[in-house]
């Protein structure tokens, strides 16, 4: 594990009701100077669950979203038991968007879905973390449309090139790096990296998926987060004190979360 010489970090996306130790998993990542984290809805039990872990730890808070792989299992009663949980302190709306990769779910149901979503978070003026996978040109479009920069939010995950985030960035997103910043060979994303000021990007582990490549197959923790502020940290030639203290105060400001630690 990376030396964190108390460095403050924050995962700004986390799947905690996933990992099958997570109160094991909070107290390494406290350890290793994760100060909060931020775990994600993907439906309205995880959204439940998540809400459960930041009513249980002050360090944590809570997104509600439908995640597009299961566009189609949503009805009215759903929208509204989201739309109340939401309520009761999310700092985010999603993890929402497009995933035309899997085709889980119909891709009708999907931009339905998404843009129902998009709808919701202006509404309660919440962020929107988004997810997009070879769908970037209608995502961004959508974005557009539904003049979702009211509100802003992160692409979570980001796996388009540099045109691409800036775009988003101009639309008034952040940009979410995860554990394959670390991967060899990642140019792409190395110049996205590069390429985005760092004031506009934010950290994340989506775990238990896609860890770092110091812990790559097997499932990943938010304590893992130091794997990949280090590997940004080289990527940028700063050094990972710099990359932590502008990631946190990015997912800080763009969630709201509190000063903290």
């Amino acid at each position: 594990m990376p030396e964190h010489n108390r460095m403050i970090l924050v995962d700004s996306h986390a799947h905690l009701d996933l990992l099958k130790e997570p109160l094991a998993a909070l107290q390494r990542a406290r350890d290793a100077g994760v100060a909060q984290i931020v775990t994600i809805g993907i439906d309205l039990a995880s959204s439940q669950k998540a809400a459960q872990f930041a009513a249980d730890n002050e360090d944590i808070f809570f997104t509600v979203g439908l995640h597009p792989h299961d566009a189609a299992q949503a009805d009215e009663a759903m929208w509204q038991a989201m739309a109340r949980l939401a309520g009761q302190g999310a700092v985010a709306w999603g993890e929402c968007g497009l995933d035309f990769y899997r085709d889980r779910s119909p891709r009708p149901a999907q931009r339905e879905v998404f843009a129902r979503q998009i709808e919701l978070a202006l509404r309660l003026q919440l962020p929107l973390v988004i997810h997009d996978r070879e769908a970037h040109e209608e995502t961004l479009a959508m974005l557009t449309e539904q003049d979702a920069g009211q509100v802003g939010g992160v692409v979570h995950c980001f796996s388009g090139d540099l045109n691409l985030a800036k775009r988003f960035l101009d639309l008034g997103f952040a940009i979410g790096i995860d554990g394959p910043i670390t991967y060899p060979k990642n140019h792409t994303l190395w110049e996205v990296a590069r390429g985005v000021p760092l004031n506009s990007i934010m950290l994340e582990t989506d775990c238990p998926f896609l860890a770092p490549q110091a812990r790559r197959g097997k499932p990943n923790e938010p304590a893992y987060l130091a794997y990949t502020c280090q590997g940004l940290a080289e990527i940028l030639g700063l050094s990972p004190a710099q990359v932590a203290a502008a990631t946190t105060a990015n997912s800080r400001r763009v969630f709201g979360l509190p000063a903290g630690a």
